[in-house]
Parts: C-alpha cells; sequence; structure tokens
C-alpha cells in the first residue's frame, strides 16, 4: 500500500519538473551566401544582418522588445512587419524575425539590449502598454575583443554580449512586470555550443535579456 501511495506523487513531481519552462537561443549571421550559426558573443559590424532562432519545451507565448544602443525601445516580436501571431509551442524552431527578414546591424556603437519574455497566457493590450522612454540614453559601455587565438583569428567576441539575466530590473519595461525581471536572477544560463538554454521556475514567466554587441 505504501509503495502504491508513493507513484502518485512520483507522478506529480515528473508533471511539475515537465512544466518547468525551458528556451534555447542562438544567433545567426548572413555570411553573403548563407545564413550561420555564431557565439553569442560575437561583436558585430554595422550593415551586418542577423536573426535569432528560438525554440521552447513548453507552450506560451513570446515577446521580445529592443532597446538600442543610442536609447530608442521598440517591439521586434511581435509587430506589424514580423507578423503579430507569437504562440510557441514544444518541438518547432522559430526565426525572429519571422518572415524572411533580418535584423540590420546600425546607429551608435555599443550593446543593444533585447528583453525576452515567454509567458505561460498573452500579454493584454501589450501594443499599446509600452510606454516611451522619459529621455534617450545612450549607452557609452563599448565592445571590446577578448584576447586569445580567435582574436588572432579576426574574430571579435566580447563576454558581455549574448543571453544573461536581466542586469537591471529597473530598466525593464512595465508591461513585462516587477516580478519577472527580480526572477530573471534565479535562471540557470548553459552553452550548447554556439546556442544558450535558460531553465527557468515552473508556472511562471521567463524573462531574460540578450546582448547583441556591435561596433
Amino acid at each position: 500500500m505504501r509503495r502504491a501511495a508513493c507513484i502518485p506523487f512520483l507522478l506529480a513531481l515528473a508533471a511539475s519538473a515537465a512544466e518547468a519552462p525551458a528556451v534555447d537561443i542562438s544567433v545567426e549571421h548572413w555570411s553573403g551566401s548563407e545564413w550561420r550559426t555564431v557565439e553569442p558573443t560575437t561583436v558585430f559590424s554595422a550593415n551586418d544582418q542577423i536573426r535569432f532562432r528560438f525554440s521552447t519545451a513548453t507552450p506560451g507565448y513570446l515577446y521580445v522588445l529592443n532597446r538600442s544602443s543610442s536609447g530608442e525601445t521598440e517591439w521586434i516580436f511581435p509587430n506589424r512587419q514580423t507578423g503579430r501571431r507569437n504562440s510557441v509551442e514544444p518541438g518547432q524552431s522559430y526565426l525572429i524575425p519571422a518572415t524572411d527578414g533580418a535584423f540590420v546591424i546600425g546607429g551608435t556603437p555599443g550593446f543593444d539590449i533585447t528583453y525576452w519574455l515567454v509567458s505561460p497566457t498573452p500579454l493584454s493590450d501589450w501594443e499599446h502598454s509600452l510606454e516611451p522612454p522619459p529621455a534617450k540614453v545612450e549607452d557609452t559601455l563599448l565592445p571590446r575583443c577578448r584576447d586569445g587565438v580567435l582574436k588572432a583569428r579576426g574574430l571579435c567576441l566580447d563576454d558581455r554580449a549574448g543571453a544573461g539575466a536581466v542586469r537591471d530590473p529597473g530598466s525593464v519595461p512595465k508591461v513585462f512586470g516587477e516580478e519577472p525581471a527580480l526572477r530573471s536572477r534565479s535562471l540557470r544560463f548553459t552553452g550548447k555550443g554556439s546556442s544558450t538554454r535558460i531553465q527557468g521556475r515552473q508556472n511562471a514567466p521567463l524573462l531574460y535579456e540578450f546582448r547583441i554587441a556591435h561596433r
């Protein structure tokens, strides 16, 4: 009887673990003839074309917001150009932008910060709830190439770029809420080649940032 009673408990634990959100994200660069997956810490140059590849272990709704190095804020997914449908399902790979387009690197050299939110429920009136920043605050932090063999080969990598926890919860737009920003520090980040896996808590929105370095 005791052994039988343990079975539902173990099944409940397995179901809970399965519900914990986890996503994989990588960045791709247009080489001129094909898309190639590159290191997330790559420092890009002006006019480079990039896109993101994203997958999730749990169903939800994806929202991506970009804050440029010059201080401008805009939705990059979903939006009118890339498509408004933003539901994501396990077992599928998604390209951001959702069309055949790409994001073109430009603006003030520095770091663009993209905020990624995977929510179990859709945000209400997300398109009109983004408050404009009171003033443009330019990011004066400039990328620098990591020393080593890769630099000698002409590759420029900056470890401050790529996916990570939200460094400044106060900078996150209010539309995402305060709680996901604070929980971001408890996320687990694991490198898988040129891809990054982010794991969060079960039944909770997953919010992280991806910093794009460019010069």
